[in-house]
């Protein structure tokens, strides 16, 4: 016989007692659970006036016996059975991004609830006080809520959720919290920048070979990391972008349109050459290769030899680093500033942008969509070409009309 529950007051809140199933080392438990259903007042004066609320909350009780997990503790259904999902379906650097967000932003807040529980005011809530404890950006939040909605999306699918539709996922409706601050501002490096970087770094082959691969064929960084001598046609000016390169893992590019071959012009090919000659003219390997063949980390390189050509002292000429005796360090600022590999990146979208007068080659330069390169790509620092062509057609003889009136 299916159970009814026992609804009781005590104070000035009503409260529902059932009993339900839970997972204890690994056995299904019954165990009696107590849950507050509202506050009394005119609305609930007695028992029969939350019929209404006893009966959602025993129908979801019945729903959620019927899928077999739902009774697991979400952080103990994720570790075990979502993330090894999860670790075989996407690439090894976002396996690491969903893993990275669990363990810091939602495991901590999760630990009492088991599956079922979770409703679309937990999950405002948890995304609430993540955003308030880290200070955490509008994007870092959404993407929170939205490795929760993938979690969910994925327990539904297999039925250890209860839910009737994709509608029933807590997180695909949970609110952005207000808390949640607006983004930083992306930085695009300029054309001046860029060449005063290229210029403090002549004396460093691989460190100026990496940074005029970013700026002057837009790659990522992980595809930086994986172009070969062997696939670089002299001949047809271009090198062929197969793969990329995270950590230690060789993989696929990002999306198939990225799997592309990228101009090399001739102050690139100058640039290479350096490399390629200080390499001692190797046939094969990867490009921005160190001392053990393999690629060069980009982030111990930014971090480093490039934070030491970049940060001197503007009165002993020595890196920020080293030892500066009799004086405090002082940047030189004559030098350019360090932005990131993705500021390069951006500079070479807006170039090509500028240049090409339409957003579909600069998507195609970088191996984007259209959309993806609009949003966050193009830093234009003047008007662009189309548009000031179509405002000038728009608006052309707009002046002889108004003379005309006068």
């Amino acid at each position: 016989m299916a159970q009814h529950g026992f609804v009781f007051r005590k104070g000035s809140s009503w409260f529902l007692r059932y009993r339900d199933s839970f997972l204890v080392g690994g056995q299904l438990v019954r165990k009696q659970k107590c849950v507050k259903l509202a506050e009394y007042g005119d609305r609930y004066r007695c028992p029969s006036d939350l019929d209404d609320l006893v009966a959602e909350k025993m129908k979801g009780v019945r729903e959620a016996a019927k899928c077999p997990h739902s009774s697991d503790s979400f952080v103990d259904y994720v570790e075990s059975t979502y993330l090894p999902f999860v670790l075989h379906t996407v690439k090894p650097s976002t396996f690491a991004g969903y893993k990275a967000h669990f363990e810091r932003y939602i495991k901590p807040r999760t630990g009492e609830y088991a599956l079922r529980d979770f409703t679309i005011a937990i999950v405002a809530r948890l995304l609430r006080d993540t955003a308030s404890m880290h200070r955490l950006n509008h994007g870092t939040v959404t993407k929170i809520r939205s490795i929760l909605s993938g979690i969910f999306s994925y327990a539904i699918s297999e039925g250890h959720y209860p839910a009737r539709s994709a509608t029933d996922n807590p997180a695909s409706r949970a609110r952005i919290p207000e808390t949640a601050s607006d983004p930083k501002r992306t930085v695009a490096a300029t054309f001046e920048e860029v060449q005063a970087i290229l210029r403090a770094l002549k004396d460093m082959p691989l460190e100026r070979a990496a940074v005029g691969i970013m700026a002057f064929t837009g790659v990522r960084p992980s595809e930086a990391r994986g172009l070969r001598w062997e696939e670089w046609d002299r001949a047809k000016q271009h090198i062929a972008v197969k793969r990329a390169v995270w950590h230690k893992h060789v993989g696929t590019t990002k999306t198939e349109q990225s799997e592309r071959f990228v101009a090399v012009t001739d102050e690139l090919r100058e640039i290479l050459l350096d490399l390629w000659r200080a390499q001692g003219s190797p046939i094969s390997g990867y490009v921005l290769a160190g001392r053990k063949g393999q690629p060069i980390v980009l982030d111990n390189m930014s971090k480093r030899s490039l934070r030491d050509a970049l940060n001197r002292c503007v009165i002993c000429n020595e890196p920020e680093s080293a030892k500066h005796k009799g004086h405090q360090f002082q940047r030189d600022q004559s030098l350019p500033e360090w932005h990131g590999w993705y500021s390069l990146r951006r500079f070479h979208g807006t170039q090509v942008r500028q240049k090409a007068g339409n957003t579909e080659t600069m998507s195609k330069a970088l191996g984007n969509s259209k959309e993806v390169a609009d949003r966050h790509d193009l830093k234009p620092t003047e008007v662009l070409p189309d548009v000031r062509k179509a405002v000038n057609e728009a608006f052309r003889g707009l002046t002889d009309v108004q003379r005309l009136c006068n």
